[in-house]
């Protein structure tokens, strides 16, 4: 018994020491595959989260946390969703596509590496501010009687405060302020259907299309004018609806919480 438990705790060294060599070589190696830089961006991009939430995957596999990784309760957690993949759809500058104002200027097939690559985000990014540093918070603060929105709270902090890299990639201050704040709102509304669902996986669906629907115009296209008057009416009845929602979830978390932690 304790021959095999070395063996699968060599397993997972190995795993990892691999997918790392595979990080490494995919960040510092020149694979110039393609002319197109946004096409051979988006490869690498959705390449090198992958593998770093297969990293992350593995250790906690190691860590004996699986149970955080299983993919249950889906149609049940699908309809608990839906407010948020509305927050998601809604994201789109769906009145500006629609008058024009929103086109679409690179190949159709960069699309499709975008949505790719925002799964990528969602798959990476998930695991390590839900996944782990959100349950890690809750573990350290289960005596607490606030445990979970206290623990919620600080991670969507530590989630919005960690797009502040995005100031040394060319953006300016206020949109990376903007951005901040809006990554801890939704932060928070991923950290309260993960936790009143158990669903990782589907959080991370709700992070890839939010994503997506966010910025595919503006990385793949251009947007004149998207907040008309219309499209803000619609995105402060849509928040304040989720975040009513979110408040009910909240309540539901703490009377039967899902998760075993």
């Amino acid at each position: 018994m304790e021959k095999k438990k070395i063996n699968i705790q060599t397993y997972h060294k190995i795993m990892i020491l691999s997918l790392i060599t595979l990080m490494v070589i995919f960040a510092f190696v020149d694979f110039q595959l393609y002319e197109n830089t946004k096409t051979q961006t988006m490869i690498t991009n959705s390449i090198l989260r992958t593998l770093g939430g297969l990293i992350l995957i593995v250790i906690l596999i190691g860590f004996g946390e699986q149970k955080i990784l299983k993919f249950k309760n889906v149609w049940k957690s699908l309809l608990i969703m839906i407010p948020a993949f509305i927050v998601s759809v809604n994201n789109f500058p769906i009145i500006a596509f629609l008058d024009g104002r929103a086109i679409l200027t690179e190949p159709v097939y960069q699309v499709y590496l975008y949505l790719i690559e925002c799964f990528s985000v969602g798959f990476f990014e998930e695991i390590v501010f839900r996944g782990i540093l959100l349950i890690l918070l809750l573990k350290k603060f289960k005596n607490h009687p606030n445990k979970v929105l206290l623990s919620i709270v600080i991670s969507s902090v530590i989630f919005g405060l960690s797009h502040i890299v995005n100031l040394f990639y060319g953006l300016s201050l206020g949109d990376t302020m903007l951005q901040i704040m809006y990554s801890f709102l939704v932060g928070m509304l991923w950290a309260i259907m993960f936790l009143r669902t158990g669903n990782l996986w589907l959080t991370m669906l709700l992070h890839a299309t939010f994503n997506f629907f966010g910025q595919v115009m503006f990385y793949l296209g251009t947007v004149n004018h998207r907040y008309d008057i219309y499209t803000v009416i619609i995105t402060i009845l849509f928040g304040i609806f989720a975040a009513l929602y979110s408040i009910k979830l909240l309540k539901e978390i703490d009377k039967n919480p899902v998760l075993d932690i």
